[in-house]
């Protein structure tokens, strides 16, 4: 991944590709109280019904991406059931809704997967959802969504919307050394959501999450240490 977004910072600097067009990052905007392996933050909801506390639940998306000609839309709910039932996911009772695309809301879109998730008592499972946007959008037009989830636990349930917005400062990379700075800039790329599209404090004067800064200078080495010798007669 760290090669491929390199390459997307130095192509969009000569205008050769918009990948930031093809992939958009979101985090949670509520109870964002962890990150998974990957970075991506996590909103943790307490899962308690009319009997009481029955487990956990981390909610996070790795955004939205170009795949097989569609626009995808990607979101997970981890489980920890604590219960002594069974908790039971149906992916048919969750929707994206709203989606902000450019100043419109699109509504109820349904994930791709139709298969329902059993998670037993004391264990932990995850539902990993896909939602086919209309295919004239582009990821990079996605500034926000609204996650509506439920689960069920024996008699009791819970239901949570959780908002997302564009991410913002999950990748970062530091100016290049020669000969790639040596006009004097090195690229960087990154991606730096919560703001406009066209916002430029938020983005490089090339496109999405790609600009110039500085060249590298490395710092000169520190100094031998000095070494006195004394001779003992």
């Amino acid at each position: 991944m760290r090669t491929s977004m390199i390459l997307c910072a130095v192509f969009a600097v000569f205008g050769a590709v918009g990948c930031a067009e093809n992939h958009q990052y979101f985090r949670p905007t509520e109870h964002v109280h962890g990150e998974t392996a990957n970075g991506d933050h996590e909103a943790i909801y307490e899962l308690v019904g009319p009997f009481g506390p029955f487990g956990e639940a981390k909610v996070w998306s790795r955004g939205a991406f170009r795949a097989s000609g569609q626009t995808l839309l990607f979101a997970a709910i981890e489980l920890h059931n604590t219960s002594g039932v069974p908790i039971v996911v149906d992916p048919q009772r969750i929707r994206v809704d709203p989606v902000r695309v450019g100043a419109s809301l699109l509504h109820d879109f349904a994930p791709v997967q139709t298969q329902a998730l059993s998670v037993a008592p004391g264990a932990f499972g995850v539902v990993k959802l896909h939602f086919v946007l209309p295919e004239d959008i582009v990821p990079g037009q996605v500034s926000s969504f609204g996650l509506r989830w439920q689960v069920q636990n024996g008699p009791q349930s819970y239901a949570q919307r959780t908002p997302f917005r564009e991410a913002r400062s999950r990748y970062a990379y530091a100016a290049y050394p020669p000969p790639y700075g040596r006009f004097g800039y090195g690229v960087y790329g990154g991606y730096y959501g919560s703001c406009a599209w066209g916002d430029p404090l938020c983005r490089g004067p090339y496109g999405y999450g790609v600009g110039l800064s500085p060249a590298y200078v490395a710092p000169p080495p520190p100094p031998r240490p000095s070494r006195e010798v004394i001779r003992v007669r």
